[in-house]
């Protein structure tokens, strides 16, 4: 029996236990177990009590810990390397209200996201998904996919689009910085691909996913009962209280208002099972999942206030790697960073996750395990 582990860290290399220069039998081909060691790497957003980047931390700031095990950092960086951002837009017919507010945003996204190093991708979804402007540096092709956008297919291609993304931004060099911004709502309407599997890619490819666009609930009162989010049965500890600091505070499906909304046990649910359980609130889980955020905004000056975070936030971010230790047991290892600074918010991806050969998720979406 093969023993094969897909793991989410970008670099891996396969190693057995076959002694040098020994010959293999059949049986001993067949019982061989791979082992890889790998290299995690964690982007990190450290914000003081006011919500700014807090810039001079050093190494010894930081303590990282691997399914509650602290692990020794190998690397640690702020900012630095390149950044590939992946814009993806909402162009169905349902957001036109917002065409006048995307097809305008193209000069602060390109000035406060893209900034002076950093290069882009356009990508449009609603009946269809279409790549309209391949990663460049020049400032004045994003500008103008961006104002070209037209809103009039009703379907929202949502997870198809966002695994285009994934794949346009495994195509950029290593050590550059992935992201993907999503302009649209939290809402799918025809996808094939499913969301869990293409959290579980992001997270393999180290892809950071922020989100700006109306919240879920204003697409609940717009969808009433034919939202697809009603009748879902979340995993426990999704509605709950006290929540986390973070946490959205929203009606809960087919309840009285008043409940709350925590992304990070639901992300961790879908991408253990790598499905679509969850037909709402996808964009805020999505974020949550890989260290991003979500930002609820409809208007022209909150949509360049969110996008004007976003740049900063991004260009501030520490990079921190390891090698993990311990065994690596198939499931999802959660990732947990802490500062010695008092008194901030530290925010990262939430972990990794170790699929065996033949996992069913994996093979629906294309993933392929370690070899």
């Amino acid at each position: 029996m093969v023993l094969c582990f897909m793991l989410l860290p970008i670099y891996a290399r396969a190693q057995t236990a076959t002694p040098a220069g020994a010959a293999q039998t059949p049986g001993q081909a067949q019982n061989k177990i791979q082992v890889h060691t790998e290299e995690v790497i964690a982007p990190v957003t450290v914000l003081d009590k006011q919500g700014a980047p807090l810039l001079d931390l050093t190494q010894k700031d930081f303590h990282v810990f691997d399914n509650g095990v602290e692990q020794t950092i190998d690397h640690w960086d702020l900012g630095g390397d390149p950044l590939a951002v992946a814009l993806v837009i909402e162009t169905s017919s349902h957001i036109e209200m917002m065409a006048p507010v995307i097809r305008g945003m193209g000069s602060i996204f390109t000035e406060t996201v893209m900034a002076l190093n950093g290069e882009a991708a356009v990508i449009t979804y609603d009946s269809t998904v279409d790549v309209r402007q391949a990663f460049t540096h020049d400032h004045d092709d994003v500008q103008q996919a961006i104002a070209q956008v037209k809103f009039e297919a009703p379907e929202m291609r949502l997870y198809d689009a966002m695994a285009e993304a994934v794949e346009q931004l495994k195509t950029r060099p290593v050590n550059y910085r992935r992201v993907m911004l999503i302009v649209g709502e939290s809402q799918d309407i025809a996808s094939d691909a499913k969301l869990g599997a293409v959290l579980r890619d992001a997270q393999l490819a180290n892809i950071a996913i922020y989100a700006v666009g109306p919240s879920s609930s204003t697409a609940d009162l717009r969808f009433g009962e034919k939202s697809p989010s009603r009748g879902i049965q979340y995993p426990p500890g999704v509605f709950s209280g006290p929540t986390r600091p973070g946490a959205l505070q929203i009606p809960e499906n087919g309840r009285a208002p008043g409940g709350s909304f925590d992304p990070v046990p639901v992300a961790i649910w879908l991408i253990t099972r790598g499905t679509n359980e969850i037909k709402n609130h996808q964009l805020a889980v999505a974020a949550a999942a890989t260290g991003g955020v979500h930002y609820r905004a409809l208007r022209d000056r909150t949509v360049r206030t969110a996008l004007d975070q976003i740049g900063s936030e991004l260009h501030a971010r520490y990079i921190v790697s390891y090698a993990p230790s311990g065994e690596r047991s198939a499931g999802f290892h959660t990732i947990k960073v802490t500062v010695t600074r008092p008194d901030v918010t530290v925010r990262t991806r939430l972990g990794y996750f170790v699929a065996v050969h033949g996992d069913a998720a994996v093979a629906d979406s294309g993933a392929k395990p370690g070899p």
